[in-house]
């Protein structure tokens, strides 16, 4: 595998603060320059549910901690990184500002094509620590310092915001977040194959830039359902405009755009609530056996 390249993280999380409300529809390859990585947040949510079910025990959200999150910052780390996480938290009782955590190799594709518009290194997709689910860039970073440490999770010299997960439990996930997606173009490109060999070379280049940003038209939950709620980042895609299809037949009020916002919170709780399931938003086998 590929060594990591270390990259300065305060001009990419302040190029992620640039809001953005939805992934661009086209290739990734015509995504504009200088934004927000967030732009590819349908494509990116696909490749994370396709590497968790590679990887059903190693790569675990953190999103029900104590944590607010940048609209391109994705709560994914590994299990035993969680773990720390979690300790730190609770013991300095605030709440964690994160401006970057795993970034998938959409992302990191992004960045990487306008790597000549940036003052830093920027790494291939594979080549970034932001890829082995062991990486994260947070506000107050010297305030957290020593909560962190505490519990395996380092500063990254010359880079402020920066921490890397260094206890035990761990093993390097980067090949199989290339794996995910050279799987996920298979599945809808059959008749244009590319190696699942977990590398990024040219061929896995081209197809990357090639996908659409807003994702493929076959997606990996389509087999393996995924629990949908309202997030930070926000849910996007095929299974949630297929949910807002659902809640219209249903008779209730809601936006069909792919996008699982406030409105479609509220829409998910008026279902429930009419059909007498636990009103919490969430839609998970009970909701979605109803439906």
């Amino acid at each position: 595998m590929t060594d990591i390249i270390i990259e300065l993280c305060t001009e990419i999380n302040d190029r992620d603060k640039v809001g953005i409300k939805a992934s661009f529809r086209g290739p990734l390859r015509n995504v504009p320059s200088s934004t927000s990585t967030a732009i590819v947040n349908a494509l990116s949510q696909q490749l994370i549910h396709q590497l968790q079910l590679l990887l059903p025990n190693a790569f675990a959200s953190f999103d029900d901690l104590n944590v607010d999150l940048l609209d391109a910052a994705y709560p994914y780390v590994q299990t035993a990184a969680r773990q720390g996480l979690q300790r730190a938290i609770q013991d300095r009782g605030t709440k964690m500002l994160v401006n970057s955590c795993y970034r998938t190799i959409a992302q990191q594709m992004l960045l990487y094509n306008d790597r000549h518009n940036n003052s830093n290194p920027v790494a291939p997709p594979g080549a970034s620590n932001h890829q082995t689910g062991l990486a994260i860039d947070i506000e107050d970073a010297r305030g957290w310092e020593p909560y962190l440490m505490r519990y395996g999770w380092n500063p990254l010299p010359g880079d402020p915001p920066h921490f890397d997960f260094q206890g035990s439990g761990t093993t390097d996930i980067r090949s199989k977040s290339i794996l995910a997606f050279q799987q996920l173009w298979n599945k809808n490109n059959p008749n244009d194959r590319i190696g699942e060999d977990g590398a990024f070379g040219p061929q896995t280049e081209n197809a990357l830039n090639a996908s659409p940003a807003n994702g493929f038209a076959k997606a990996p939950w389509d087999d393996k359902p995924r629990i949908l709620k309202l997030t930070q980042p926000r849910m996007e895609g095929s299974d949630v405009e297929r949910l807002q299809d659902a809640l219209k037949k249903a008779g209730i009020n809601v936006a069909v755009d792919g996008e699982f916002g406030p409105a479609t919170d509220k829409a998910v709780k008026e279902f429930q609530q009419k059909k007498s399931l636990t009103t919490d938003g969430i839609v998970g086998p009970n909701t979605r056996a109803v439906m």
